[in-house]
Formats: structure tokens, sequence, C-alpha cells
């Protein structure tokens, strides 16, 4: 596991200058357009968000009191909790508007055409076990709260809000639990190269957490 703080987090302008985004990964690295980016963002204004055509937007509401997202023929949402999540395409001409004040986001964006991804955000209330070994990367983000990860080979590392592990399949299945009785919230993304085999299956988001099997029960002594 890499583990990522948000102290170190990047700050890049925004593609259409309205703001500034904290760069959290960049693959591959700057100047080749990237395949994928997680990054952080405060929206203290209400406007559009920068066109990101030939992408995918997948986006958390880490805190503060939510905004609206309008995608014009595509509808709109509100994001209002924290761990609430939406995706999107990223050619979508998309405003935002902030419903009591400024709010901060987690982004993941994937090329379309390169990348192939799915993600989840779970509610973390008892430990879970987050599966790696189908996808090249694994990224597990604290949306909220505190965890404690743990893989396979026994190597512990503790995650508070905004902090990112990048895990790979050599770290197995990941136990993931609270730090403390409040529930946490994570954001959980397995991300690979674009399927070069038509038809070919790709894992569902639903598999990249799972409950950890039940403890085996002692029969009672007779």
């Amino acid at each position: 596991m890499i583990i990522m703080r948000e102290s170190s987090y990047r700050a890049v302008p925004w593609k259409n200058g309205g703001g500034v985004t904290r760069e959290i990964l960049r693959v591959p690295p700057e100047p080749t357009a990237f395949d994928w980016r997680l990054s952080l963002a405060t929206i203290a204004a209400p406007g559009p968000f920068s066109s990101f055509d030939g992408y995918q937007r997948t986006l958390v509401l880490v805190r503060g009191p939510g905004v609206e997202l309008d995608f014009g023929q595509h509808g709109r949402t509100q994001l209002t909790l924290a761990g609430q999540m939406v995706s999107f395409d990223g050619a979508w001409q998309t405003s935002c508007t902030l419903l009591d004040g400024a709010s901060t986001d987690f982004n993941l964006i994937v090329s379309q055409e390169r990348t192939r991804s799915a993600s989840r955000c779970v509610q973390l209330a008892r430990t879970e076990l987050i599966q790696t070994s189908e996808w090249p990367e694994t990224v597990v983000c604290c949306i909220s709260g505190a965890v404690r990860l743990t893989n396979t080979a026994g190597e512990v590392q503790d995650l508070s809000a905004v902090d990112v592990a990048r895990c790979s399949p050599t770290d197995g299945a990941i136990t993931c639990s609270p730090r403390d009785s409040t529930p946490a919230h994570v954001f959980v993304a397995g991300i690979g190269p674009a399927q070069t085999k038509p038809g070919a299956n790709l894992p569902s988001p639903g598999a990249l957490v799972q409950a950890p099997d039940p403890e085996p029960q002692t029969p009672p002594a007779s």
C-alpha cells in the first residue's frame, strides 16, 4: 500500500480558470494526457465545471452543506451528505450551485477510451474486506471519519479524512475497519486499462467491498 496524505496534494488551477484543484494522483504524470486522475476540490462559488471530453467523472461530497449539479438535458442531482456520489460524462455541460456555502468534493476522472473502472462509496460501521485481486490498481479514500487498513502481509495503515491508499493485487484482501465507534465513509475504486477483448466480463462495483466470512462456530461441549 502506498499512502497519500492531504498535506502532500498538489494545487493546480481548474481548466476553466474558475478555481483550484488539489491533485492527489495522475497516471501517467504530465505532460502526457492522463488515463486517470484523483483530486480534491473546494467549490467556493457557483459556476460551470471544466469540460473533460472523452473522460468519465465520479464526484463524491466530502464536507460542506452540498451542491446541486445541473447536467442540462441529462438532468440534475443534489449531493447533501458526505459520501454521496454521482458519475457523469465529462463532456456534459455541467454547472454547479452551492446549497448553503462552500463544499469540498473528491474526484475520480478516467479516460473512456483507455481506462476501465468500477467504484462505490460505503458507510463503514463494521469491518469489511476490500478485494484487490481483480484490478491492477485499487484506490481507497477515507471520505469521512477514520479507518484502519490491513493487507494480507500484515501491513497496517491508518487513514484520516481525504487520505488515500493506492493498492495492488499483492495486497490481497484488505481488511478495512473504522478506527472508533463513529461510522466512516470510504470510497473504493478498481482501475485498469481498457478491455481489448470484446465481451470480456468486468468485475462489478459490488465485488470491491464485501463482508468478511463469519468466524467458524465451535460446537458446544457435550
